[in-house]
């Protein structure tokens, strides 16, 4: 039988690289964490620390044996959250990351559809581009996190719950743009882009880079109401999920073009946060979250395709 308390003291003793420290945290004496970690050494026949001047560090195989504790544990949490809540309406605050342009596509949907069917869930939603929701997951500020992956079609290695693709946009009244323009055609065109190291901004330096020539920023705005305004206003060029321009009503003043060879998607994939389980209420959210961008996702295929 796997002994929980034991794998807890291993994880802590690991994480404060110190049994001494390990054992404050804990409220236990020092000895006790020793005696522990010895008793694990033996049933698991392998040592798990390397003691140093400083403290201790993990063996190769305390390293496999940390991630693995450390899943077990996680999952003995959330077993234990899941069985007390069984019984029980999903309620509570919920804590959700999102980008700007995600906003407007979910949280109203989301908000209402909790009112009418779970009015014990209330929301809290911050905004955020990726990297800062990235963040607050990491250091539990919120529970459930949509994050903004861009890659080349088919280099996405994790589930993605949204996917659209890149287009290059301008004002309409600076002229028309074809059905879809090649990436190599965003030479010299003057850009509107978000600050390095944004994901986007990212991704398309990598791929102009590839094709030897640089991008020609003609200003770099964070925000996604200075890219529309300055676009719009100085005949420049915005580079955009097409779904965000259709969402937000941005297709009646701008045209654009689906960028190939290669194309560049827009994937959302959402991340929860490790700091504790997920109670019933956030599962739900995340339920919701899910259907609701599979819904967009495929009006968004529905609203290209000829």
């Amino acid at each position: 039988m796997i002994d929980l308390n034991a794998l807890e003291i291993f994880v802590a003793a690991a994480e404060k690289r110190s049994f001494s420290r390990a054992a404050v945290g804990l409220g236990l004496a020092q000895p006790t964490v020793s005696r522990v970690i010895k008793d694990l050494e033996v049933e698991w026949g392998e040592p798990v620390f390397y003691r140093t001047g400083r403290g201790v560090e993990l063996s190769e195989f305390g390293h496999v044996a940390y991630l693995k504790a450390k899943t077990l544990l996680r999952e003995a949490e959330q077993v234990s959250q899941d069985l007390r809540e069984a019984s029980r309406r999903p309620a509570g605050q919920v804590a959700i990351g999102i980008p700007p342009s995600m906003v407007g596509a979910v949280i109203p949907d989301l908000a209402l559809g909790l009112s009418l069917d779970e009015p014990g869930i209330k929301l809290r939603v911050r905004e955020g581009f990726s990297d800062q929701i990235e963040r607050w997951l990491a250091d539990g500020s919120v529970e459930i996190g949509l994050v903004s992956k861009y890659r080349e079609i088919g280099q996405l290695t994790e589930p993605a719950i949204f996917s659209s693709p890149l287009v290059l946009a301008r004002a309409k009244s600076h002229g028309p743009l074809p059905d879809t323009l090649n990436f190599a055609d965003i030479e010299g065109k003057p850009l509107v882009l978000p600050m390095h190291p944004n994901g986007l901004r990212v991704a398309l330096e990598t791929v102009s880079r590839r094709m030897k020539f640089s991008l020609n920023i003609f200003v770099d705005a964070e925000s996604i109401v200075a890219q529309k305004l300055v676009a719009e206003r100085c005949g420049c060029y915005m580079v955009k999920a097409a779904q965000t321009l259709s969402e937000d009503g941005s297709v009646e003043k701008f045209a654009s073009s689906v960028i190939v060879n290669p194309g560049i998607q827009r994937y959302v994939v959402m991340q929860t946060s490790q700091q504790r389980p997920l109670t019933k209420a956030a599962r739900e959210v995340t339920e919701r979250i899910t259907a609701i961008m599979r819904q967009i996702s495929r009006e968004d295929v529905a609203h290209r395709t000829p």
